[in-house]
């Protein structure tokens, strides 16, 4: 049985009525197909605080612009005014694959605000990776809580969030899409 129908299965569609009563929340759980196989990759990953060098800057702007197809993204001025902002990095063979971006809302609140991995490397867990060293400097720093969002139909980046211990607290409408908020208590 491929990957994608064990996923599928494990999400029965009372699942999604705990999760908010709805039919937003079944769509987002549902599988979208067979996993795609990468061949192994080693990884490497570094954390980065404000104030950014600007070629790094550029450099996760570049790759976030990719991954997104967006090129009006808020990135470089975010990262530059938004409090205790971080990135962790990952690399293959030192070229940027992925990246996590977030900034503190409180002191002990924190907001994940962007994560994007290259389409050649999704697949093989580095948003999964980055998540979870995030979250482990974040309880180091003294961080209670961590909030995020997807857009409603990234499934893959929802599985990711609930499967990590995130739960769905709310919505949020902009124009032309819905946002699935998520809170994780970081114990």
């Amino acid at each position: 049985m491929a990957p994608a129908a064990r996923v599928a299965r494990a999400w029965p569609k009372r699942a999604s009525r705990r999760l908010g009563g709805g039919r937003p929340y079944a769509a987002i759980l549902r599988a979208t197909g067979p996993l795609r196989r990468f061949p192994p990759v080693t990884i490497a990953f570094s954390l980065h605080q404000a104030p950014f060098d600007p070629p790094l800057l550029r450099e996760v702007t570049q790759l976030a612009r990719s991954v997104f197809d967006e090129p009006t993204l808020e990135l470089e001025w975010r990262l530059s005014v938004m409090p205790q902002a971080t990135a962790v990095l990952a690399r293959d063979a030192g070229r940027l694959v992925g990246f996590k971006l977030g900034y503190a809302m409180t002191e002990s609140r924190y907001y994940s605000w962007l994560g994007g991995v290259h389409l050649g490397a999704r697949g093989s867990g580095v948003a999964r990776q980055l998540m979870r060293r995030q979250h482990r400097w974040l309880k180091e720093m003294g961080c209670s809580q961590v909030e995020t969002s997807t857009d409603q139909g990234n499934a893959a980046m929802a599985r990711v969030n609930l499967q990590e211990g995130f739960a769905v607290c709310g919505t949020r409408s902009l124009p032309g899409r819905v946002q699935v908020l998520y809170l994780k208590m970081l114990t």
